[in-house]
C-alpha cells in the first residue's frame, strides 16, 4: 500500500510540476510576436541588456515626444534609414532587428506622422551623424552631426510603443529554444521510464570509517 500511496504523490508532484511549467511558458508563447529583448545598451538606465518589452498599439497622431517623457517606439529596422542615406556601418549592418529607441520630436507631413529619435544612452539623435573623413580599415575617422539633417522616420515604420519593461526576464526568450528543449526531453525521459517501468534510486555509500 505504501507503494501505491508513493507513486500517487509522485504522479500529482508531476503534474503539478508540468502545470507550473506551463503557465511560465504560456506568455512566451501567446504574446511571443508582441515581445522584444533589449540586446545593447543604447536606451540605458532606462532599458538594459535582457529587459523584456511588450508592444503595445497607439495611433501616430497619439505619439508623445519628448527628450525624457517620450513613447519608446519600436521600430520595423534600420532600412528606412538606410535608404535615406545613413550609413549601415554605424549599426553594424544590421538588417531586420527592430530598433527601441525613445520618440524626442515629431512633426506631419502631408497625411504622415514623422518622428526623430534617440536612444537614451546615445549622446545624438538617429540618423543624424556621417563620416567626413575616415580610413579604410576605420583607425582614424571624423564624425560629424547635423540636427538639421536629423532622418525623422515615417509612421509606416513604427510597429508600436513599449506599454510594459520585465527587467532581466528577457533572457529567457534568448534562451527559450534550449530551455524548451531540456523541458520536453526531461518528460520525454520520464515518460520513457514510466512506461517501461524503470525507478532511479539514489543510494548513498557509507565508508569504512562511518
Amino acid at each position: 500500500m505504501a507503494k501505491i500511496k508513493n507513486s500517487k504523490n509522485n504522479r500529482k508532484f508531476y503534474i503539478k510540476l508540468s502545470i507550473l511549467v506551463v503557465l511560465i511558458l504560456l506568455p512566451f508563447i501567446i504574446f511571443r510576436d508582441r515581445m522584444y529583448v533589449i540586446t545593447t545598451q543604447s536606451m540605458s538606465p532606462t532599458l538594459n541588456v535582457g529587459d523584456l518589452v511588450i508592444l503595445g498599439d497607439k495611433s501616430p497622431e497619439n505619439i508623445i515626444a519628448d527628450e525624457e517623457e517620450g513613447d519608446i517606439l519600436i521600430l520595423r529596422g534600420p532600412e528606412y534609414f538606410y535608404e535615406k542615406g545613413f550609413d549601415p556601418i554605424f549599426w553594424g549592418n544590421i538588417k531586420d532587428v527592430p530598433i527601441i529607441h525613445r520618440a524626442i520630436d515629431k512633426k506631419k507631413i502631408g497625411n504622415k506622422w514623422y518622428f526623430k529619435t534617440k536612444g537614451d544612452n546615445n549622446l545624438v539623435a538617429d540618423g543624424g551623424y556621417e563620416f567626413v573623413n575616415k580610413t579604410d580599415d576605420y583607425d582614424f575617422f571624423v564624425i560629424k552631426y547635423n540636427d538639421s539633417e536629423v532622418i525623422y522616420i515615417s509612421e509606416t515604420e513604427v510597429l508600436g510603443i513599449v506599454v510594459f519593461i520585465i527587467p532581466y526576464v528577457g533572457y529567457i526568450s534568448i534562451f527559450f529554444p534550449i530551455i524548451l528543449a531540456i523541458i520536453i526531453g526531461i518528460m520525454l525521459l520520464y515518460l520513457i521510464l514510466k512506461i517501461f517501468k524503470y525507478e532511479i534510486k539514489i543510494i548513498k555509500i557509507k565508508n569504512g570509517n562511518d
